[in-house]
This record gives structure tokens, C-alpha cells and sequence, in this order.
């Protein structure tokens, strides 16, 4: 009973991520399926029904796979990297659009996709964590609150409606938003003048309080 449930989930997604949910069909699902509708109905009463589980279904396997790669990896940083590639490998498989359709139509599927975006902050955390064992994590800066404010930047940056006003693809929305706060926004040299300036500033105000 299982493995037809995950047949139908595994290919249900497929669709959704291929033709978006509003041309999905049970009856073209099952067709790819060469099953009855009525099969499907057997395990999935409604259309609404099918579509969250599908897409919980996918959430979930995702959570997996970064687990997975947390599991495989000792190295936080190679695990921040892998998980990053495998975030806009993910995020390929869909066009905006539908999404935009997706999040404007269906909500409570949205929030779904919410959900598991949150629930990875404890992935992050143990990333982050690893970093600060490693010495790789700045030394003022808490895991636990730079998972937090990591997903919460990642899920109001990761929004259809701030993509399409901004004129932003998917991709290069993740890319640049992972590069940036990875990195920051300058090089070595504009870091550099930053913290001549921050230095001067502050020898500035001890020269003038004496």
C-alpha cells in the first residue's frame, strides 16, 4: 500500500513541478500512471487532498536529503555548500509563475512549504554549531541565532510576489542571496576599507573624549 502511495506522490510531483498545479489533473496523473482514477481515489479521496500530500510528501523527502548531506559530510562548510547547490537544483525544477499562481491560490499549501522552510533552521543549526567547534563561525556570533535569522532572511527573500516585482529568477534570487550571506556584499578590498573606516572613526572619538 505504501510504495503505490509513493508511486503516486513521487509522479504526482513530477507533474505539479513540470505543468503547475493548476493544469494538474487526477485523471492525466493516472493516465502517466496507467492506473484508474479510481486507484488513485482509493488512497487520495480528493484532488485538494492529493495536491498537499504531494506536496508534503516532497517537502519531507527534501528535508532527507539535506539531512543526508549533513550525515555524509564532517565538514560544516562543505555541508553549507552541498546544501546551497542542492537548494537551487531543487528550485529549478519549478517556474514562477505556477508558483505564483500556487501561493496565490492555495494557501494552505503554501504554508506547508512554509513550514518545512522553518523547520530546516535546526539543520543550520547544526551546521552553523559544527562551524563554531571547527573554528570557522566569527566569534561573536551565536549558532542558534544565525540559523534563526538565516532561514527568516532565506523565506521573506524566497517569496513569488518580491521575485516577479523585482524581476528576479528563482535561481539567481538563491544564488545571490546564499553568496551574500556567505561573503557579504563586498571583496576583500571594500571589506578592507570598511574596517579602516570603522577603525579611524573609532580612534576619532578616543582622541576627542581625552
Amino acid at each position: 500500500m505504501k510504495k503505490i502511495k509513493d508511486i503516486i506522490l513521487k509522479e504526482g510531483f513530477r507533474s505539479v513541478a513540470v505543468n503547475g498545479i493548476k493544469s494538474f489533473t487526477v485523471e492525466n496523473l493516472a493516465s502517466k500512471l496507467a492506473m484508474s482514477k479510481k486507484t488513485i481515489y482509493q488512497y487520495f479521496p480528493k484532488k485538494e487532498i492529493l495536491i498537499k500530500k504531494i506536496i508534503d510528501f516532497r517537502m519531507k523527502k527534501l528535508t532527507n536529503e539535506f539531512n543526508q548531506i549533513i550525515k555524509e559530510e564532517s565538514d560544516p562548510i562543505i555541508q553549507f555548500i552541498k546544501i546551497r547547490e542542492h537548494n537551487i537544483k531543487f528550485a529549478n525544477k519549478f517556474n514562477l509563475q505556477k508558483l505564483t499562481y500556487l501561493k496565490a491560490r492555495y494557501p494552505d499549501i503554501w504554508k506547508i512549504i512554509e513550514k518545512y522552510r522553518f523547520d530546516r533552521k535546526n539543520i543550520y543549526k547544526q551546521i552553523f554549531t559544527l562551524a563554531q567547534t571547527q573554528g570557522y563561525l566569527r566569534e561573536k556570533l551565536d549558532p542558534e541565532v544565525c540559523a534563526a535569522l538565516y532561514m527568516n532572511i532565506f523565506n521573506s527573500t524566497f517569496q513569488p510576489e518580491f521575485m516577479n516585482d523585482n524581476n528576479l529568477s528563482i535561481d539567481l534570487t538563491i544564488d545571490h542571496l546564499q553568496e551574500i550571506l556567505s561573503n557579504g556584499f563586498f571583496n576583500k578590498s571594500g571589506t578592507k576599507k570598511m574596517s579602516d573606516y570603522q577603525n579611524n572613526k573609532l580612534a576619532t572619538f578616543i582622541g576627542s573624549s581625552k
